[in-house]
């Protein structure tokens, strides 16, 4: 036996009231302690569900700002792709005017009323089809059409829904005739659903010669 354990051992033995008191001091301290109450447990728990709710939120922000990036860019192209096709119309349509062989305004009124079509330009990830064409909106039309065929749909691509229509036109005072239109392409990016935004462009298509 080592001489602190002899110590001690004697305190204990002619010094009982001390160890008495050592023992009701360490008795007290282990009766302060106390389980959590059921308020203290429920706060616990609110804040971890208002920390979870929080979290959450911030990860549904982050995918929906993801989806509206993601919808900027196929809109761009998609309008891009349609202006371009559109510009290349009008290149011909310029060419026949100076020829005389067709005047420049009968080619665009054929195309603003459908009767003369042009084919919607392929675009990746889209359910394009051979025979779809582009869609002037007329008047009297509620719904954007649709960017695909319908009966030849998938549903792993992008299903956009549009309305491009003339939202304007300038008069050439030589030719007494217009020589300018002002068109508007409306992109609805989520189709029929029409949860994001639609994304607008505009281009001009102009008739350089001044003729007819």
């Amino acid at each position: 036996m080592t001489p602190i354990q002899r110590l001690a051992l004697n305190i204990r033995r002619f010094h009982p009231a001390l160890s008495a008191q050592r023992l009701g001091v360490a008795t007290h301290f282990r009766s302060s302690r106390r389980a959590f109450t059921l308020i203290e447990t429920a706060l616990a728990l609110l804040a971890i569900g208002l920390g979870l709710m929080a979290l959450f939120g911030l990860g549904r922000i982050g995918l929906q700002s993801t989806k509206e990036s993601e919808n900027d860019t196929r809109c761009v192209q998609m309008a891009d792709a349609i202006f371009e096709t559109l510009r290349e119309y009008n290149a011909r349509f310029v060419e026949d005017a100076r020829t005389n062989t067709i005047p420049w305004g009968d080619h665009w009124i054929g195309v603003l009323s459908n009767g003369t079509p042009i084919p919607f330009p392929p675009l990746a990830n889209m359910s394009t089809d051979d025979a779809l064409t582009l869609h002037f909106w007329q008047q009297g039309e509620n719904q954007p059409v649709p960017a695909y065929v319908p009966t030849n749909i998938r549903l792993s691509d992008w299903n956009p829904r549009y309305r491009l229509f003339m939202s304007g036109e300038n008069q050439s005072h030589v030719a007494q005739a217009v020589n300018a239109i002002q068109l508007t392409l409306e992109i609805y990016p989520d189709g029929d659903t029409y949860s994001s935004d639609y994304r607008i462009f505009h281009t001009t298509l102009t008739n350089p010669g001044g003729l007819p």
